[in-house]
Formats: structure tokens, C-alpha cells, sequence
């Protein structure tokens, strides 16, 4: 089983929540599954606590990555307790997170993206070397992850960043999707911001929800796929926000969420799950 969660709106969705109540309930069903964050990035600014321990190890993820592989079930490779499995692409965002007007290049301060070969597992970090002095972080906090990194990419150009991007980025997803499928029963993708798929090699799904404050959405996973292969082709664009899959198709059911404090988040979201599920 393949179940994808994507955001309908921007910010604070709630789909980490959901995936994380949903990992639980599969866990406690007795299904062998894992989450999956293909690609994530958080700020050097709002997301410090994490950032700092992932760079004193030499690494980087976020804090949706660590939540989601806790609660992942272990599979047969040690790779399943690493954050860079559950989620092969992360970028460090400056802030705040402009595009630059004369380079079009987004204000990130590194990309890290891990590759899961089976002659071993390279970690390689694209540096933004056009981000203003002012935006920079601090190169002793990056020392760490220079070091491990099997190699350093220093991106002074679009062209450059696009090369790197269209050879390594979705190559780094689906090396470890690949090893994911033959490890566990079921898989639960997340989906970054309010984008209507994390990938475009991303297929053959059981289920898709669409989640935001007081609401999930269920929608049909060929007719949901379908949509973003047309919305693609329609407005050209490498990331398709949900707003423009939801025009073309309706949810085939719609579950209300109430409010719960922190202490009731998973135990409420699991009731609900069950009526996701009755497809």
C-alpha cells in the first residue's frame, strides 16, 4: 500500500501529524510501514534546535524527517533508522527564503542529498555560493557536513544548479524508493508545502489524502494522478500546487476535524483514520 499526503494550503497543514497517526495506526494493525519525506527543507532561523543537532553530526534534517522516523517500523537494512532514508533531499533555507532577482536562485544556503547505492551511501552538498554575505551561515557550523560530504558542489549559476538538480535530485529519491518498496508493506509519502506531488517518477498509488485545518480530504488515485499529469503539461511548471488539482477533480470524501489539544492529537486523528481507509 502506497498512501500519499499532500497540503492544501501552504503552511502548518497538518500533514506530518497526519502521516505520523497514520504510521501509528498501521503499526499497531501489525503492517510493516514506513513514512517517506522525499524532499524537505526548514530554516536556519525558525528551525535552529534541529538544525544544530543534525550539523554537530555532520548531517542535516528536519524535524518532520526525525518525527516520521521514529515512528517508522524498522525494515531489514540499518539504513531505516537514518533520517536521510526516510528523507534522501533536504535544503537549508537562509531567510528569509527570497528568489534572487539577477541570478534566480533561490536564497538557500546548502542542499544535502543522499544517494543509496549498494556499492555505499554518498552524501553530497550543493553550496549556494551566490547567497549574500548577509544571509550566510556561520562555515564553523558547516564544517561537520563539508567534512562527510563525498562531494561539494559550490553553485555560482542557474545552469549550474539546474545540471545538479535534474542529475541527482529525483535520482536520490527513487534509488531509496526503490529499496523501500522491497522492505516494507506499506509506505506513506509526504508531500513538501502545499505541492501536489514530491516527485514526478511517483505512481501507482493506493490512496491519496489532502489535509488542512479542519479538514481531510480522500481522493480517487488515478483520477488524483491523472490531474497532475495534465496540470503539468498545462501550466509547465516544475512544482504544481494542490490548489490547481482540486479545480479538475472533487474528494470522493471529506472527514471533519475538530481541534484536539496536543495530549489527544494522535488518539483523536486514529478514529479517524479507519473511515480514511474505507475506500
Amino acid at each position: 500500500m502506497k498512501i500519499l499526503i499532500v497540503g492544501l494550503s501552504e503552511k502548518d497543514a497538518g500533514k506530518t501529524t497526519l502521516a505520523l497517526a497514520l504510521l501509528t495506526y498501521l503499526r499497531e494493525k501489525g503492517f510493516n510501514a514506513c513514512g517517506f519525506k522525499p524532499r524537505a527543507g526548514n530554516s536556519v532561523w525558525y528551525d535552529y534546535d534541529v538544525v544544530h543537532e543534525a550539523l554537530s553530526q555532520g548531517r542535516l534534517y528536519g524535524k518532520d524527517a526525525k518525527l516520521l522516523t521514529t515512528a517508522s517500523v524498522l525494515g531489514s537494512d540499518v539504513g531505516a533508522l537514518k533520517e536521510e532514508f526516510i528523507n534522501p533531499f533536504h535544503r537549508l533555507w537562509a531567510e528569509p527564503p527570497l528568489i534572487d532577482p539577477i541570478t534566480q536562485i533561490p536564497y538557500f544556503i546548502l542542499d544535502r542529498i543522499t544517494l543509496w547505492r549498494k556499492e555505499g551511501v554518498r552524501n553530497l552538498a550543493v553550496v549556494n555560493e551566490t547567497l549574500p554575505v548577509e544571509y550566510r551561515c556561520n562555515d564553523a557550523i558547516l564544517a561537520n557536513l563539508r567534512a562527510r560530504a563525498s562531494r561539494i558542489y559550490n553553485v555560482r549559476d542557474l545552469n549550474t544548479l539546474n545540471r545538479l538538480t535534474e542529475r541527482y535530485y529525483d535520482l536520490a529519491v527513487e534509488l531509496v524508493y526503490k529499496e523501500m518498496n522491497k522492505q516494507y508493506e506499506c509506505l506513506v509519502i509526504e508531500s513538501y508545502s502545499d505541492i501536489a506531488l514530491p516527485w514526478r517518477g511517483l505512481k501507482d498509488l493506493n490512496a491519496v489524502f489532502g489535509v488542512k485545518p479542519g479538514q481531510i480530504s480522500v481522493y480517487e488515485p488515478g483520477k488524483y494522478l491523472t490531474a497532475v499529469q495534465l496540470s503539468t503539461s498545462t501550466y509547465v511548471q516544475e512544482e504544481l500546487a494542490t490548489s490547481r488539482i482540486v479545480e479538475l477533480i472533487r474528494p470522493i470524501k471529506e472527514i471533519k476535524v475538530p481541534p484536539f489539544r496536543s495530549d489527544e492529537m494522535m488518539h483523536g486523528l486514529k478514529e479517524k483514520i479507519s473511515k480514511l481507509l474505507e475506500l
